[in-house]
């Protein structure tokens, strides 16, 4: 948790609680750059198991598009937990499957990252072209490019933070 940013050339203010670490080791929080949190329920996967990743994609879609609300703010519990007990304390995550339903899985993320107090980064995808488009996903997964946009543009307007 952040507790006090100091401008340069400002002293810090007075710690609250002394602790000495003499006999331990200090880490800083580790940072991952990439994730797709609702992939966290599907690891494990028998079906999906040592494929090459087109085929591991087309044995998950089927799956992935009965992703729900739900299973979207527990996989990010998850993914964000599993994170956290690793160290890591800052993310990044490209959510891009929007199945019907789902049309808010940006917000869902943002509600339970704020819960947990994890810093992340949310990257609103997205996908088009779906498989009678001649694309890999079925057309359960896929968005219109005109509700990618608008709802790209809802994300920014509602989440983006500009400042530290």
């Amino acid at each position: 948790e952040i507790v006090e940013l100091i401008p340069s050339g400002k002293a810090p203010a007075e710690p609250c609680t002394e602790f000495d670490a003499s006999s331990h080791v200090i880490l800083p929080g580790l940072i991952n750059t990439h994730h797709h949190f609702y992939q966290t329920l599907t690891r494990a996967l028998r079906p999906a198991l040592g494929k090459e990743l087109f085929d591991w994609l087309k044995a998950l879609y089927p799956v992935w598009s009965g992703l729900d609300p739900e299973g979207l703010a527990v996989a990010t519990e998850l993914a964000l937990t599993e994170l956290l007990l690793s160290g890591c304390t800052t993310t990044s995550d490209h959510h891009y499957l929007y199945p019907k339903g789902l049309e808010e899985a940006v917000d869902i993320q943002v509600s339970v990252a704020s819960q947990m107090g994890m810093r992340v980064t949310l990257t609103r995808g997205s996908m088009d072209l779906s498989q009678k488009d001649g694309g890999l996903p079925p057309d359960s997964v896929v968005q219109e490019t005109d509700e990618i946009l608008a709802d790209s543009e809802r994300v920014v307007n509602r989440f983006h933070q500009s400042g530290p």
